[in-house]
């Protein structure tokens, strides 16, 4: 498996882009043709670094791109695998002539590209704690400000910014200047 991806890296030496477009291209291109199949483990980056004699760094951006892509699956202290299965021939159209999602497509159109974690995991990067979070009190004075100011709050507000806030600010820097 290392010596096709070495092979299909090395069919594309004048292709136009970075080494990083190269290397995603050919493991796409191996993940098209099925040369590697859903499950399977890439080599780690220092490996394939060390094959194709690039930097670690550019094989990391290629693996966090088609990450990023849905292409690949990284697991911490397990490795990188193909995480996508790609269809021999494209899905054919419905009879109102709509084309059919992918598994994935289905996936994303029904969770709307997010997944938010079953369980919070600690010191996870966008994705507070909302068992913390006072929700009682946030309906409360919620329901209460919209009582209060009803539909003023859906407008726009002056550019300059809340006028309080605007002359507390104002206050502090008169007095630590």
């Amino acid at each position: 498996m290392r010596h096709s991806l070495v092979t299909l890296f090395q069919q594309s030496p004048h292709t136009a882009g970075t080494l990083r477009d190269r290397l995603c291209g050919a493991l796409r291109q191996a993940i098209h043709q099925t040369a590697l199949s859903v499950g399977q483990r890439l080599p780690s980056s220092r490996v394939l670094a060390g094959d194709l004699k690039l930097s670690r760094v550019t094989v990391e951006a290629a693996y966090s791109q088609l990450e990023a892509e849905g292409y690949l699956q990284r697991r911490v202290g397990q490795g990188t695998f193909v995480a996508i299965i790609i269809a021999k021939s494209p899905p054919p159209a419905t009879a109102a002539g709509i084309p059919r999602l992918s598994q994935r497509g289905q996936q994303i159109v029904q969770t709307g590209g997010c997944r938010d974690p079953q369980q919070p995991r600690a010191f996870a990067a966008g994705s507070p704690d909302l068992r913390a979070f006072p929700l009682a009190l946030w309906k409360q004075l919620t329901a209460q400000r919209l009582r209060l100011q009803g539909e003023s709050l859906l407008r726009y507000g002056d550019p300059q910014g809340y006028l309080p806030l605007r002359e507390a600010i104002a206050a502090h820097v008169n007095q630590t200047r």
